[in-house]
């Protein structure tokens, strides 16, 4: 492909030659000659070997390079037009089909993988070997569902969804009633609504609800290791990191991002646009566009003793305090 060409598709500027070929991209750490390189500053630009073509957000003089406005979203242009990925078509004779299923043009259904009754799979959906597909379910054109995954009865997938190996989509939600005479299971009748241009990690489990729907907005990227739990409606265009738990019945709004480890308790509510930083507890409803974070960040193990002490006499301190007073 051609510099100017690549420019063009990055909808940024290039300086250098037009017919100059482009091969594809490598990383910072190892530069490769007829490459693009996505430098994050200026620096890192001026130290590429010759031959490597970077891509920046400021002007260089007199080296050949393509000007973005946005360099990690010309990254991701890049990468997907020059290592488009690639999905197999068929119907493997080692999986296992269950009667009245629907089945659309150009679907892959792996070795081992068990479709249930009444199942819908659009057109392109692809469905990896040691998948479970529940009775019921439905799931959008052009979804992916790698190898490993377990969808439940009665889910609903939109379109272009990506879930990773090891992900579970409509497990019970833990709800249980505790008497007396012992602790009774609350029966979840409900299912698990997953909306279109979702992407789902690899081990993160979605609960389905009690009587109703958990549900995912669209275009929401969900990380490694997240828990959502029954009832949660998480909403458009969230981004939930590692190790996230969603307690049940918390309701997010649009943009919200949960960093890594965050934990919110049972029927909180996120506002729009908030972000909470890593390691945070939340135990309240949290008013739109904020950040919010009491996270602890590592301390010297033995300062941190010396300031747990102080922290152990602080009521001693304030009843006297409050004595005086």
């Amino acid at each position: 492909m051609k510099l100017s060409q690549v420019a063009r598709l990055l909808e940024g500027t290039f300086y250098g030659p037009e017919d100059l070929e482009v091969y594809g991209v490598s990383s910072v750490e190892h530069p490769k000659k007829g490459t693009l390189v996505f430098c994050r500053n200026r620096e890192e630009a001026l130290n590429l070997p010759e031959g490597c073509i970077p891509v920046v957000s400021e002007a260089l003089e007199d080296k050949v390079h393509i000007l973005v406005k946005d360099v990690r979203l010309a990254l991701a242009k890049a990468l997907e037009h020059f290592y488009t990925e690639e999905h197999p078509v068929g119907i493997s004779e080692k999986a296992h089909i269950e009667d009245g299923v629907t089945i659309g043009r150009d679907v892959y259904i792996g070795p081992f993988v068990y479709i249930g009754r009444g199942v819908v799979l659009e057109d392109g959906v692809k469905v990896y070997p040691f998948s479970y597909i529940g009775d019921y379910s439905h799931i959008g054109e052009g979804s992916v569902i790698f190898s490993g995954v377990h969808i439940y009865p009665r889910t609903v997938i939109g379109k272009k969804v990506r879930i990773h190996s090891g992900a579970v989509i409509g497990a019970d939600g833990f709800g249980y009633h505790i008497t007396k005479e012992g602790i009774y299971k609350l029966q979840h009748i409900g299912n698990v609504v997953i909306e279109d241009n979702v992407e789902i990690g690899a081990n993160t489990t979605v609960d389905r609800a009690l009587i109703d729907s958990t549900k995912i907005g669209k275009d929401t990227k969900i990380d490694n290791l997240v828990m959502v739990g029954h009832n949660c409606q998480v909403g458009e265009r969230n981004v939930l990191v590692s190790q996230v738990g969603l307690s049940g019945s918390v309701k997010t709004g649009r943009d919200v991002i949960l960093a890594g480890q965050v934990g919110v308790a049972d029927h909180v509510k996120i506002g729009d646009g908030v972000t909470v930083t890593a390691k945070s507890g939340v135990a309240y409803d949290l008013e739109p566009g904020k950040v919010y974070g009491a996270n602890l960040p590592a301390i010297e193990w033995t300062r941190w003793r010396r300031i747990y002490l102080y922290l152990l006499r602080l009521p001693e301190l304030f009843r006297g305090r409050r004595d005086e007073d």
